[in-house]
């Protein structure tokens, strides 16, 4: 068993340095070489006499610097604006070239003198911050959410390439405040003239969702209470929920009374003369009473979403409905057990009880109504 497992092991290694080679070639014969280079260097820290790693490495790497820098020279020709910034990127991968070889003694055989780009990346980095700073004043200058959305990448960008540039913190702060969408969530409570109901354990899970929707960067949801207290003096939606119609505890009970039979049943036994037994069958019958009450429970919420401001404009007003029936059966019987169903018996062995609170009633015709609006929040803040 012990040699199999070794068999297997060495199996796997040889066809895993196959394959890893193989890539590393197919990389270099696509002009993949930067990937090329990556790849064997890999491949020599597990195997550091692996000929094929060893020669990819080899035609690979001076192709992969003079590629680079290549490319890094048609940017400047052709007066890219963000030059500097693919500067940065290319001098990168000009070092973790070095660094994997330099990490790699079996690298190091094959490229004994791997050039690193550090002084140059250095140099450029406060070029690129320059030019995602640039960038993101001139998209803050434009009047609109997205135009601050695109201001906001290039001051982190900013910040990224030096840490603290200008007054980049500032403006990260500054774009990002313009490109929160700042939507009033109002939960309207609930009004009944006959009962003493909360919507709190359904608007509970509607700021669950509302939470998760603020997962996403750029989006904040407030109470018209904390609107007036941060002073938001203008938030770029309204969203409305509110309780148009509902019923609680709409009770319909009915009755219903069945003669049921039964056939070859076994009522009796006798004995014959000669001793032995004999079953006798016959058919037994009974009368079922049974009692169903019902209480329906159901309502219809609105939501309602608008943008605020001159235009006012409604982007949804939808109803969502929910129904929950609570019921209870119940019966009895006269005559013989054995001709009722097992679902009969063991409806005659249930007691009557009274129904659920209303409240309770209440939250279960919301349930199917949260999973809904769930839904149609979600898909619609994907927008944003």
């Amino acid at each position: 068993m012990k040699n199999y497992t070794k068999i297997l092991l060495a199996v796997f290694v040889f066809n895993f340095l196959i394959i890893g080679c193989s890539s590393g070639k197919k990389m270099l014969e696509k002009g993949n070489y930067y990937q090329a280079v990556m790849t064997s260097i890999e491949r020599l820290r597990s195997s550091p006499n692996n000929n094929n790693a060893r020669e990819t490495l080899a035609e690979a790497y001076p192709f992969a610097v003079s590629n680079l820098l290549d490319k890094l020279e048609s940017k400047k020709a052709a007066q890219n604006s963000f030059y500097n910034t693919e500067a940065v990127y290319v001098y990168e991968n000009l070092n973790k070239m070095y660094e994997s070889i330099q990490r790699s003694p079996a690298a190091k055989e094959v490229i004994y003198n791997p050039k690193k780009y550090y002084t140059h990346l250095n140099k450029v980095k406060p070029k690129a911050a320059e030019e995602h700073y640039r960038a993101g004043i001139e998209q803050l200058s434009l009047d609109g959410r997205e135009y601050s959305k695109q201001a906001y990448f290039y001051f982190q960008k900013a910040n990224k390439f030096v840490p603290n540039y200008k007054d980049v913190n500032a403006k990260i702060e500054e774009s990002y405040n313009l490109s929160i969408l700042k939507v009033v969530s109002d939960l309207k409570p609930v009004h009944s003239r006959l009962y003493d109901l909360s919507a709190d354990i359904f608007y509970t899970e509607v700021n669950k969702i509302l939470r998760q929707i603020e997962q996403k960067e750029f989006i904040r949801f407030y109470t018209p209470e904390q609107i007036k207290k941060l002073n938001i003096d203008y938030p770029e939606q309204y969203l409305e929920i509110n309780f148009e119609d509902f019923i609680v505890g709409e009770t319909h009970t009915k009755e219903w009374i069945e003669d049921v039979k039964s056939d070859s049943v076994k009522v009796s036994q006798i004995t014959l003369r000669n001793g032995d037994k004999r079953d006798i069958y016959d058919i037994v019958t009974a009368r079922v009473s049974i009692s169903r009450t019902e209480v329906i429970s159901k309502g219809i919420i609105n939501l309602r979403i608008a943008n605020t401001g001159f235009d006012d404009q409604i982007l949804i007003n939808q109803k969502f409905a929910g129904e929950y029936v609570w019921f209870n059966e119940w019966g009895h019987f006269n005559g013989d057990k054995r001709a009722l169903t097992t679902e009969q018996l063991e409806i005659c062995r249930i007691k009557r009880v009274a129904p659920i609170p209303p409240q309770q009633m209440f939250v279960e015709f919301t349930k199917p109504i949260h999973s809904q609006l769930r839904s149609k929040l979600i898909n619609f803040y994907n927008n944003y």
